[in-house]
């Protein structure tokens, strides 16, 4: 199966590329969204899109906004959970969310978009009308 699927690499890393770069320009510049600041975009693999949410702009915080995408039937995540509120190190370690006040804002503020290779063009324009209408919306 997986060198069925290393023949077909190349193709599904510039179907994530296309839907990237839809990504950007739809989401550049929406108030309250801050998209990825990627230097090699061509050698990038885009196999997540990670926005920020900027709280104090859209008057919602990244978790409604969440619920929000959900709620459109928008399969969304957080990818990254900051290693010392996991379990393990914060019991063992006593450590508390604001230890790492870094790491803690960051984990407040992202979240992953769907992106893989067979999203179709209407999937893609759903995510991003969602993203947009969402941040338009705030706090409504």
């Amino acid at each position: 199966i997986g060198v069925h699927q290393l023949r077909k690499a190349e193709d599904f890393r510039r179907r994530r590329l296309a839907i990237a770069d839809a990504y950007d320009a739809a989401l550049q510049g929406v108030p309250g969204v801050c998209i990825p600041q990627v230097e090699d975009r061509e050698g990038h693999g885009w196999h997540l899109y990670v926005i920020q949410v900027d709280s104090d702009q859209l008057g919602i915080g990244r978790d409604a906004f969440i619920e929000r995408l959900i709620a459109r039937n928008i399969g969304v995540s957080v990818h990254f959970i900051p290693l010392h509120v996991h379990p393990y190190y914060r019991e063992r370690y006593t450590l508390r969310p604001d230890d790492f006040p870094n790491a803690w804002s960051a984990y407040e503020r992202i979240l992953s978009l769907p992106i893989y290779a067979k999203m179709s063009d209407d999937d893609v324009r759903h995510v991003i009308d969602a993203v947009r209408d969402i941040a338009a919306g705030g706090a409504r």
